[in-house]
């Protein structure tokens, strides 16, 4: 029997800038993955771990974070657990590499990966019973930038409009940031109010993710120190 949206824990960490981590557990075994731990949520997501008697099997880094530095390797370091990354991922300390269509599970829990480049080469989105953990490939009202080392505006067009564009519209999708204090969306809603989810065509797509939406966005500040650290 497969597992709804009810069976399972689903907890969501945030951090002021805006970055946003998951711990997803089964609760018959109290296997536990935590998925994009951001340097400062170590220690929440521990207590957390703590708090429900849960054992960390996975940690998943959803791609080489180019904005912030990850949490995975000391989250490794102090749990039993195996670092999960997409097998384009240049670290080094990777336990698992997984592909498209990879499973992964938590007792009888399933974690299902999609690679969904664009945002970064490595990126992948993971797919539970009734959610979505989206990264950087889909936020809420927007995308991932595609300006950043490894960005490609042609890949993330696939992404959203051909993988996420096929996935049911009633997955709740939980994305890596939110500058807007927002939890979750909804993807038929993204599929239909998202003003990237909604271009004409690839060229108007990639003409717009090219030329003008950095110039809409912030400077990554210490992109090269996350990047160094978040590779090694």
């Amino acid at each position: 029997m497969g597992k709804d949206e009810q069976d399972y824990l689903f907890e969501q960490f945030r951090v002021e800038r805006g970055c946003l981590g998951y711990l997803v557990a089964d609760p018959e075994t109290r296997w536990a993955a935590l998925v994009d731990p951001e340097l400062e949520m170590v220690e929440p997501m521990l207590n957390s771990v703590f708090e429900h008697g849960l054992k960390v099997i996975y940690v998943v880094d959803t791609h080489t974070h180019a904005d912030h530095h990850s949490g995975a390797r000391e989250l490794k370091s102090k749990t039993i657990a195996k670092l999960v990354m997409h097998r384009e991922a240049p670290a080094s300390c990777v336990d698992i590499r997984v592909e498209d269509g990879d499973r992964l599970h938590l007792g009888g829990l399933p974690m299902k990966f999609l690679h969904t480049p664009g945002h970064a080469k490595d990126l992948v989105s993971v797919l539970l019973p009734g959610r979505i953990l989206s990264a950087d490939a889909l936020l809420i009202g927007s995308c991932g930038r595609t300006d950043l080392p490894n960005g490609n505006a042609v890949r993330e067009y696939h992404t959203l409009y051909y993988t996420y564009g096929s996935l049911p519209d009633d997955l709740l999708v939980f994305p890596g940031h939110d500058y807007k204090g927002r939890e979750h969306s909804v993807l038929g809603e993204e599929k239909e109010t998202n003003p990237k989810m909604n271009f004409e065509g690839e060229e108007e797509f990639v003409r717009y993710m090219e030329r003008e939406n950095p110039e809409t966005l912030t400077p990554v500040y210490h992109l090269a120190d996350a990047l160094k650290a978040n590779m090694a």
